[in-house]
């Protein structure tokens, strides 16, 4: 299909006033006291709140995992996470991840 309007040399001036003409017409800068503009100007960095890195003592994996064992294990993490799920609207805990597995509510 061919556009005769857009195929001739004389429409091609036209056009171009027509696509540039809005843009000029925001271009425009007000006159008098509304040119201007007092903007109090602020930075905070995003970095402002940085704490670098610090070297956390290490303990031996035995200890570590006898400490897990006194607390209870994995399951005891569980629970605590359980407890503190978000509730939906009805009082009720969300329904955890195993739910939909058959697991224990």
């Amino acid at each position: 299909m061919k556009i005769s309007w857009l195929s001739r040399p004389i429409s091609t001036p036209w056009l171009a006033a027509a696509l540039i003409a809005p843009s000029l017409a925001l271009a425009q800068m007000p006159e008098g006291e509304s040119a201007k503009v007092d903007y109090q100007l602020s930075y905070r960095s995003a970095l402002s709140g940085y704490e670098a890195y610090k070297e956390q003592s290490v303990q031996p994996w035995k200890a570590a995992n006898d400490k897990v064992g006194e607390i209870g294990g994995w399951r005891t993490y569980a629970k605590e996470i359980r407890q503190t799920a978000p509730t939906t609207g009805q009082d009720q805990p969300a329904q955890g991840h195993d739910a939909h597995h058959g697991g224990k509510q």
